[in-house]
């Protein structure tokens, strides 16, 4: 991934007087839009660096955003000859991910790296899908996948008769988790946990 931390200064009125100190429970931020911070303690237990590594290395890490969205979709089908009844489910996985633009903040009296000043995108998610299930509104006897466990424990179901979808039986949901924040280093991705992980 591209490097785009953006070397700034950033005023530490609070960790003025005391250099690098920065409390331990400093929260980690990551909105919808890619804005938030995570400050150095945050950074340091997700890579595992010392502070020493941290401030000769910084610019090696790229924070990326992850958002999960997972979409279901089931449906019945009815056996014509027996009246048996099986539940049909699709579900997609979309991944994506996008690098962040990311400023190193440091503190006005030392100089040292402090953290992370999270500025949005930097350019558009690359997302990967994976499908799971039938096509939609398949039944076992459409070839639309194999038969759910539900028809395979009828004895000789198939073999009874064509199966059919159940009119207006198709309920569709779909739920979203993240943005999740990850600083990747040479090729390997540690998650940050955030406010809203924690709250979770």
């Amino acid at each position: 991934m591209k490097k785009r931390l953006l070397a700034c200064v950033v005023a530490a009125a609070t960790a003025a007087s005391i250099g690098l100190s920065v409390p331990a429970t400093a929260a980690v931020t990551l909105r919808a839009d890619g804005t938030g911070s995570v400050g150095r303690e945050d950074v340091l237990r997700a890579v595992g660096w010392t502070n020493d590594r941290l401030q000769t290395s910084a610019a090696e890490l790229d924070l990326v955003a992850e958002t999960v969205t997972v979409a279901t979709a089931s449906w019945e089908c009815v056996q014509e000859s027996t009246g048996a009844v099986t539940v049909q489910e699709r579900r997609t996985t979309t991944t994506a991910r996008a690098d962040l633009l990311a400023a190193v903040q440091r503190s006005s009296v030392t100089g040292a790296v402090t953290g992370f000043e999270l500025q949005g995108f930097a350019e558009d998610a690359v997302s990967v899908a994976v499908v799971e299930g039938p096509e939609l509104d398949a039944c076992p006897a459409d070839g639309g996948s194999n038969a759910t466990e539900n028809a395979n424990k009828n004895e000789n179901a198939n073999e009874a008769g064509a199966w059919s979808r159940v009119p207006r039986s198709t309920e569709r949901a779909q739920a979203h988790e993240g943005p999740a924040l990850e600083l990747v280093h040479e090729g390997v991705a540690h998650r940050v946990p955030t406010e809203r992980d924690t709250a979770a």
